[in-house]
């Protein structure tokens, strides 16, 4: 019979015999690595190969966004099978455009024999395209010892600058609105900051409890990079239904747990409150009633979901919810008959 001790040092013994020559590696009485330069000739052994990724930025569509002044870090991971690649030195060079911005060194972290990894954190000044360039430093090695090729490029980054409110152009609006969207605000396309911008842009700041106005912050650009600011369902348990969170004075359509469109409203004010409660949309009343109510969606003894020209941030309404009118019809189509809605603070 054949002891556990002898069948693992036979196991041991079998590993190391197939292991490639250039990946060989000592191993100590405890059985830990000794990790030792290649024998091998830079030909037969070849570069070294870096994937770099970074994190902290927003991706849409095939590239990745930063703001001005966001903290971002490039993360890289090194595979060379010359031997250790732990401390090795590259030099960082960041362009915006055709203009170096900012230099820096940097060595590998070694996490195994001919591994290791690289971070960087960097922020961008400027508006552009950011590409990130690494390359190999110089460094003494004795004769005739192997030295990894390290070298990798990181490009698909645009840095721009934040839009600041109504009248804004450009791909600050438009990364704004993409960001509001992924998280289920209703916002519209393009890159002109409009009233529909503004509308989502108060939505999100009505659902994290900050200031009720209709123009961007850099922490709501900081927390939108980020991914953080959507609406929690508070009833997700009812499917495909609606939510409308009085203390917040949002409407949301929820799949689930997933928001898909938030919308700022009214609810009635403390004179004439809204109904809480859950609540089947019963009848649906297309147009402008003499009432102004436009496009009117009934879901409690006549308190409806309906578009109104007057649209402050807080409960102002006679019970219903209001919404804004240029999104009324938008609503109106969304809601189904017979669809829930739960009404609480």
């Amino acid at each position: 019979m054949i002891s556990t001790k002898s069948s693992a040092a036979t196991v041991s013994v079998l590993a190391l015999l197939a292991l490639p020559t250039s990946s060989l590696a000592a191993v100590d009485s405890s059985g830990a690595k000794l990790c030792r330069k290649s024998d091998a000739s830079p030909a037969s052994v070849g570069p070294a190969k870096l994937m770099l990724g970074l994190i902290g930025s927003f991706k849409y569509g095939h590239r990745q966004y930063t703001a001005f002044g966001e903290g971002l870090r490039l993360h890289g991971k090194v595979v060379w099978d010359g031997g250790p690649v732990a401390g090795e030195p590259l030099r960082v060079r960041v362009y915006v455009g055709s203009r170096q911005v900012r230099s820096a060194t940097v060595t590998v972290k070694g996490v195994g024999c001919g591994r290791g990894t690289i971070d960087y954190r960097f922020k961008v000044w400027r508006a552009g395209p950011v590409r990130v360039k690494l390359e190999a430093l110089p460094k003494s090695r004795a004769h005739g010892v192997l030295t990894p090729s390290i070298a990798g490029t990181f490009s698909g980054l645009t840095a721009y600058k934040r839009a600041s409110g109504p009248g804004a152009h450009g791909t600050g609006v438009g990364v704004l609105l993409a960001m509001l969207r992924q998280l289920g605000y209703y916002a519209p396309h393009g890159s002109t900051y409009g009233p529909g911008t503004g509308k989502a842009v108060l939505a999100y700041r009505k659902v994290n409890h900050m200031t009720r106005i209709e123009t961007p912050s850099a922490r709501i650009y900081d927390l939108l990079q980020q991914g953080r600011g959507a609406i929690r369902a508070r009833y997700p348990g009812m499917g495909v239904h609606l939510e409308a969170d009085l203390s917040k004075q949002v409407l949301t359509f929820f799949h689930g747990s997933k928001p898909i469109e938030v919308h700022p409203i009214s609810s009635g004010k403390p004179s004439t409150p809204t109904v809480l409660g859950k609540y089947q949309f019963y009848m649906k009343d297309p147009g402008t009633n003499s009432h102004g109510m436009v496009f009117s969606s009934y879901f409690h003894n006549g308190y409806a979901v309906h578009g109104y020209v007057e649209l402050p941030t807080y409960p102002a309404s006679h019970g219903c919810l209001r919404t804004w009118v240029p999104s009324a019809v938008h609503i109106y189509n969304q809601i189904r008959t017979g669809e829930w809605i739960a009404v609480f603070w």
